[in-house]
C-alpha cells in the first residue's frame, strides 16, 4: 500500500514539474527563415480568422421547444417504466399464491402505477391545453409555437 501511495506522489510531482518548464512561445514567420522566441503572441486581426461555430445538440430552437422536448422525453421514459412496473406487478400477483396480504400489496402497487400514468398523461394534456389556449386567445401567434 505504501508503494502505491509513493508511486502516486511521484507521478504527481513529475507531471507538475513538466508543466513548469513551458517558458516561451516559439513562432515562425513564413517570410523569415529564423525562429522567433518572443514570448508575446503575434498580432493578428479578426478579418482573416475563422471562428468555430457552436452547434445546438438539441433539436430545439426556443425555450418552448425545450419544454415540449422535456415533456416528450418524460412521457417516453414514464411509459416504459410503467410497462415494466405492470409486468413486475403481474409477477407479484403470481408469486402471491393466494395470500391475501401479498395480493393487497400487489393491488396497491397497481393502484400507484395507474395514478402515476394518470399524472404523466395529464402533464402532456395540460401542456397542450395551455399552448392551444394561448394561441386561441391571441396572446401568442400560432407559428411562434411549433409543435
Amino acid at each position: 500500500m505504501k508503494k502505491i501511495i509513493l508511486m502516486g506522489i511521484m507521478l504527481a510531482v513529475v507531471f507538475s514539474l513538466n508543466m513548469t518548464f513551458v517558458s516561451a512561445q516559439v513562432t515562425t514567420d513564413p517570410n523569415k527563415t529564423q525562429v522567433s522566441t518572443d514570448p508575446t503572441p503575434p498580432k493578428t486581426t479578426t478579418a482573416n480568422k475563422t471562428f468555430a461555430k457552436l452547434q445546438n445538440p438539441l433539436k430545439a430552437d426556443s425555450i418552448q421547444d425545450v419544454i415540449f422536448l422535456a415533456v416528450d422525453i418524460a412521457m417516453y421514459l414514464g411509459m416504459a417504466f410503467a410497462i415494466l412496473s405492470i409486468i413486475f406487478v403481474g409477477f407479484k400477483f403470481v408469486s402471491a399464491q393466494g395470500k391475501p396480504e401479498e395480493i393487497s400489496k400487489a393491488k396497491e402497487w397497481l393502484l400507484w402505477i395507474v395514478i402515476g400514468l394518470a399524472v404523466l398523461i395529464s402533464a402532456r394534456v395540460m401542456v397542450d391545453i395551455i399552448r392551444n389556449t394561448l394561441v386561441e386567445s391571441g396572446v401568442v401567434q400560432k407559428d411562434f409555437l411549433k409543435p
